[in-house]
């Protein structure tokens, strides 16, 4: 499948999930060099995180932990320990990527996922030999991530550090 019919318009982020982004944090700041852009939490799914810029490069590595027990990553944890959680491409559309990742014979996990302005669609590990890739898009301009009204994602960060 070539670009042209997935619409993949870059890598966005490599996310790593761990029990706790604290003790994980130094191994990517202090020794690889990568810079803390901003930290972010997402209630309703369960999860907080910080977004990394990585030297030399556009593309972006992620921690994520989880906020509570029930949620998902928390399962992840549980289940698989820390490791690679998922890896994000940005695409030109959504519809357009899972009609794509449909023709290849992958049905998208979840179909299109479209919420608080962003739109989001998945290939399950067990379809791609062991890797969740997320593909997305922002359909609406969004505001401040902790805006009452908003729910902060992966692609927003709180720049308080």
């Amino acid at each position: 499948m070539d670009n042209e019919k997935m619409g993949i318009k870059r890598l966005d982020h490599v996310c790593w999930a761990v029990e706790r982004i604290d003790d994980a944090l130094p191994l990517l700041t202090d020794l690889m060099g990568m810079t803390v852009e901003g930290r972010f939490e997402n209630k309703e799914v369960g999860f907080c995180g910080v977004g990394l810029r990585v030297p030399g490069g556009t593309g972006h590595f992620e921690l994520l932990e989880p906020s509570g027990e029930s949620s998902y990553l928390h399962r992840f944890l549980r289940d698989r320990g820390p490791g690679l959680h998922h890896v994000t491409f940005e695409v030109e559309d959504i519809d357009r990527a899972a009609a794509a990742i449909r023709e290849f014979g992958i049905e998208p996990m979840g179909g299109v996922q479209r919420s608080h302005g962003w739109a989001d669609t998945y290939i399950h590990p067990k379809d791609s030999g062991g890797v969740l890739f997320q593909f997305y898009v922002e359909e609406e301009p969004h505001k401040h991530p902790h805006a009452d009204d908003q729910i902060a994602h992966s692609h927003e960060y709180d720049s308080t550090e």
